[in-house]
């Protein structure tokens, strides 16, 4: 589990239209910069920047585009973070906060948190936590995280859980799985779009205070919040839902080119329907030609489609 695990409940799933999920893609703004940081700071394995595949262009609407993208891992895995730099076209960053909807915080479990914290602290990453260490978000757990900017401002939490869960990632390797957390403008309609929309199960939930998790994200520590998890089927990725009560919240939209976006990639049992399904539920449906398609959810984040 995410770092929200130290006091929430475990994840749960269902079968759904949604099959499978493998990358998940921050959109920046200088791809071997990001490499940089994800491979050399963090320890992820990686596979050399390269062309995107043909096509892709005008998937994403953008058919006078130029993409490259790398794909890094936990060691021993298939899936994982896959950048994507867009070049030939108009680009604005966004820069979002923690609580603002469309903020995306890429989650790594972690065995040994403080000799990757120093690596991070060394290189004067950008860190969001409270205090600029990491700390301990529950009363009752041992377990302890950071949150941290990667080089376009996404964030990435690093959690190391006591105890530790049971893993075949090698000893050798620091980070041993990947998460991925939203924040959400309303966490009830998040749940419904994506239950409706994808098939995705999800629950809602009660706001909870927790100064500890409010340090952990660098938020004065009267905020609450309140979330949800659940295991994307066919995958092993925990998608998390998390809204934010009680701080001033502002929805920046962003087109997918802009640094700051992100992309989620999904596998589904049949493009048409789910697409069907998603315009039902308001979906922005951005290409709608070729094997895969693109969508925008309702809280920014774009939703690539695969069969």
């Amino acid at each position: 589990m995410g770092a929200l695990a130290i006091v929430l409940a475990s994840a749960s799933s269902s079968a759904a239209a949604v099959s499978g999920a493998c990358h998940v893609s921050p959109i920046v703004a200088d791809l071997d910069r990001s490499v940089r940081f994800y491979r050399d700071l963090l320890g992820l394995e990686s596979t050399a920047p390269a062309p995107a595949a043909p096509g892709l262009s005008e998937l994403h609407g953008l058919p006078r585009a130029r993409l490259r993208s790398a794909t890094l891992h936990v060691a021993g895995t298939r899936c994982g973070i896959e950048p994507v730099q867009f070049d030939n076209v108009d680009r604005k960053a966004v820069r979002r906060r923690m609580q603002d909807p469309g903020a995306v915080t890429l989650i790594l479990l972690v065995r040994d948190i403080d000799s990757l914290f120093a690596t991070l602290r060394a290189a004067h990453v950008d860190i969001v936590t409270t205090g600029g260490a990491p700390v301990t978000p529950s009363a009752t757990s041992k377990s302890r995280a950071v949150i941290v900017r990667d080089p376009d401002g996404h964030f990435v939490e690093l959690a190391q859980l006591d105890p530790l869960p049971a893993t075949n990632v090698p000893a050798t390797s620091n980070v041993f799985d990947v998460r991925f957390r939203v924040t959400v403008n309303n966490l009830d309609e998040a749940v419904q779009y994506y239950r409706d929309g994808l098939g995705i199960a999800g629950k809602s939930a009660a706001f909870s205070a927790s100064p500890g998790v409010m340090a952990m994200m660098g938020l004065p520590a009267n905020v609450e919040y309140r979330v949800n998890m659940t295991t994307i089927p066919g995958s092993s990725l925990i998608l998390e839902f998390l809204e934010l009560k009680g701080i001033e919240r502002r929805s920046r939209s962003a087109r997918v080119q802009d640094p700051g976006s992100y992309r989620l990639q999904l596998t589904v049992d049949s493009i048409d329907r789910t697409v069907d399904a998603l315009r039902k539920v308001g979906a922005h449906v951005i290409s709608t030609a070729g094997s895969q398609r693109l969508a925008q959810d309702l809280n920014h984040v774009f939703l690539v489609l695969e069969h």
